[in-house]
């Protein structure tokens, strides 16, 4: 991997425009499928016709293309998909498989959030100012048929010096062409796995506080750690 794939804004010292850093930041890294590094039993979802069915997006490869396993939203378009992953991770690109343009059940938009602890209420995202909020209502360009004439999966490309490190994704897909339901059949990454692990069940546990080394009343006096919510 370049040396150059890990620099970032401080290294440069800030004199880089937002353009050139992802640029700097993508490098020349590897941008291998990511499937091996889901957390597949704990993939989540909300507003879907199926609750248990979100896992049925997390495809191999080669089963990319299958149709029979998807996710639906219930009530409305609105279709959040929660996808921990087992380590840490540089993301590079996103792998969707939704309907194809015009459908009434493509989405329109998709939001995206990093390293968040667990799948988030609706209410919880209103606030939150995504990493990325994407047109998805066409393929991106150089989008890819097969020989056959099948469209292959979409390959969006994602901010990479703002995924360097993550955790979770969550995908809030809405705007479908309708406005009454979206369906997405595979979601897959690209990008590079790294060697730290992280027990999931520990992603936004408050630390233990530390004793002081003063008693006040023969009571120990606690002084609570520092503690930053990722958002």
């Amino acid at each position: 991997m370049s040396c150059a794939d890990d620099l970032t804004a401080d290294d440069l010292n800030n004199n880089v425009s937002t353009q050139v850093l992802e640029r700097v930041t993508a490098g020349e890294g590897s941008n291998t499928n990511l499937w091996g590094q889901i957390d597949k039993d704990n993939v989540t979802g909300l507003n879907l016709v199926d609750p248990a069915s979100a896992s049925k997006v997390i495809k191999t490869w080669d089963d990319r293309l299958d149709e029979e396993l998807f996710v639906e939203s219930g009530v409305d378009d609105d279709l959040i998909l929660y996808i921990p992953f087992i380590s840490s991770l540089r993301l590079r690109t996103l792998l969707l498989h939704p309907p194809s343009p015009g459908h009434p059940h493509r989405p329109g938009r998709l939001r995206l959030y990093a390293n968040l602890p667990n799948c988030p209420d609706f209410s919880d995202l209103e606030g939150m100012n995504p990493i990325m909020d994407i047109d998805v209502s066409a393929p991106p360009p150089g989008a890819v048929r097969l020989p056959d004439g099948r469209r292959d999966v979409e390959e969006w490309g994602l901010k990479v010096q703002k995924l360097a490190n993550v955790f979770s994704i969550t995908l809030y897909f809405s705007e479908a062409v309708t406005s009454l339901r979206s369906t997405m059949f595979y979601v897959g990454f690209k990008g590079d796995p790294k060697n730290h692990t992280m027990d999931m069940s520990k992603l936004g546990r408050v630390p233990a506080q530390n004793m002081a080394d003063k008693k006040v009343d023969e009571v120990g006096e606690k002084k609570g750690a520092g503690y930053t919510t990722i958002r």
